[in-house]
């Protein structure tokens, strides 16, 4: 029984080996084909690689950073105008005019809570107000000095008399048609200097206009530096304020008692 199942065994191993054999073979044929077809495919690979195995490795870094967190437009900045700039802190936003001894005098809150083009145009108005009202001054003296005019002369062709408030009613339509036109044009050439158009904006003054500064200055007084203009600047407003209480003392005076400010002056 020992001898049969050695022989058995034998005989199993050596089928065993016989078929093993046969399987390798069959795939070593089966294989060898390809191997030598992806030989030939990954030869120009293989021949890449190897030129470029002996260069220099290179070294590239990569920064990995946030972008900022976007931030909102400056607001547009304002012209400095004679050397004024607008500062909203200020009274009046730092124009000129605040003067001694009574300063930042608004107690009625004209400025409070103003736009820089609101506060603009309120200066606008105040300067030339002062320059009529200076005018004005002149005019009651000089008209009441030179009058009774007799109408004789080509300058003063109509005859005027009595108070400087009757002086105007007294004259020619002539005269008075050139007078309405020469204002007409000097307040026209003024708006188109100083405001912004009406079909764009009402009642805007443009940015880059100082009030009052229409470039108009034939004898060339308007200073260069900016200390200079802001002292012309106050004493043209403080004669102008004098000028505005002068101009409407004479009016009123005139209309109480119907004498002239110089008859009243002298007698």
């Amino acid at each position: 029984h020992r001898v049969f199942c050695r022989r058995e065994s034998a005989t199993s191993f050596r089928r065993a080996s016989r078929t093993h054999s046969s399987s390798a073979m069959l795939n070593v044929i089966a294989v060898a084909p390809l191997a030598f077809a992806g030989s030939s495919l990954h030869a120009p690979a293989r021949a890449s690689v190897s030129s470029t195995a002996f260069a220099p490795a290179r070294t590239v870094s990569v920064v990995m950073s946030e972008e900022p967190p976007a931030t909102p437009p400056p607001p547009p900045a304002v012209p400095a105008l004679n050397g004024w700039t607008y500062d909203k802190s200020k009274f009046c936003g730092g124009l000129p005019g605040a003067i001694a001894p009574l300063g930042n005098f608004d107690p009625v809150g004209f400025m409070e809570g103003k736009s820089l083009s609101e506060l603009k145009r309120f200066r606008e108005s105040e300067v030339m107000h002062g320059r009529v009202a200076m005018l004005a001054v002149v005019g009651y003296l000089v008209g009441e000095a030179v009058a009774p005019l007799t109408g004789g002369s080509f300058l003063a062709p109509t005859v005027i008399t009595g108070p400087a408030n009757s002086h105007l009613a007294q004259q020619n339509i002539f005269a008075f048609t050139v007078l309405t036109i020469a204002i007409g044009v000097g307040e026209l050439y003024r708006a188109l200097v100083g405001w912004v158009p009406p079909s764009e904006s009402l009642f805007t003054i443009r940015e880059n206009y100082y009030p009052g500064d229409i470039g108009f200055d034939p004898l060339g007084l308007k200073p260069k530096g900016a200390a200079e203009f802001k002292a012309m600047q106050e004493r043209e407003l403080s004669n102008g304020r004098l000028a505005m209480f002068a101009a409407a003392g004479m009016c009123a005076q005139e209309l109480v008692n119907g004498k002239g400010i110089i008859e009243n002056l002298l007698g």
